[in-house]
């Protein structure tokens, strides 16, 4: 059976992962670069020369938009995080520039892949082709349940989503534990998780505080532990 539009498991979605499946990992080198929390890995509008996989840390993707009123500032909106693992600047391969900034929310890692090696190693290790179709195919898969849960979602199943949505993403990180991430510290602000959901600052704080209230989580800052499962599921 389909889920239906307001099932929040309609949204939830586990990113694969960009591995090289080689059996000497070391036969490319790819290199590594550190970003420090607060600054761009890189900005929206400049060439794409590379993509990138997140070796450790987070980022989120904020995309600047030309405010309708010619006097406001250009309206700036939070489209994505990206964990460990997961790949980065994907939404510039169809232009050639990229449609975002990338900012790091925390001391993060990534590993560069310069886009002019990307195609004759994908004809070279028919694995890798396969991952990265694949990780092309969640990102359009996560851009449409995003729209999906933004044009018929109220916020409480939003924040609720999103709350399952990144448990997912860690438990796909981390796999071989079998175990469900209950404990999350989310790397971004809550006003970031209102950007992204569509949603004031102020709702995204009642909206948790509620589901505290309900039993559903609980909160101690930005630490969130998953208490009941099934009732933010059927949210």
């Amino acid at each position: 059976m389909e889920p239906s539009a307001n099932s929040g498991a309609s949204v939830r979605h586990a990113a694969p992962t960009l591995h090289v499946r080689l059996s000497d990992a070391d036969a490319i080198p790819f290199p590594t670069r550190t970003v420090e929390r607060g600054d761009a890995l890189y900005c929206m509008g400049e060439p794409l020369r590379s993509l990138y996989t997140v070796q450790s840390g987070c980022f989120k993707t904020v995309a600047t938009y030309p405010s309708g009123d010619d006097d406001s500032a250009p309206h700036m909106q939070v489209t994505g995080f990206h964990f460990t693992n997961e790949t980065l600047a994907l939404d510039g391969v169809c232009t050639g520039r990229h449609e975002s900034d990338a900012i790091a929310l925390e001391p993060s890692i990534v590993r560069i892949m310069p886009v002019g090696i990307l195609e004759p190693l994908c004809r070279e290790y028919a694995a890798m082709q396969h991952e990265l179709l694949a990780i092309m195919s969640a990102e359009i898969v996560r851009a449409s349940r995003l729209a999906l849960m933004l044009g018929t979602m109220p916020a409480r199943e939003r924040v609720a989503a999103f709350l399952l949505d990144f448990s997912e993403r860690l438990d796909a990180r981390d796999a071989s534990t079998g175990d469900h991430a209950n404990e999350l510290i989310l790397p971004m602000t809550r006003a970031d998780i209102g950007s992204y959901l569509g949603l004031e600052l102020e709702t995204v704080s009642r909206t948790l505080s509620k589901l505290q209230r309900e039993g559903a989580i609980g909160l101690n800052g930005r630490q969130v532990r998953i208490v009941d499962r099934t009732m933010l599921e059927h949210h």
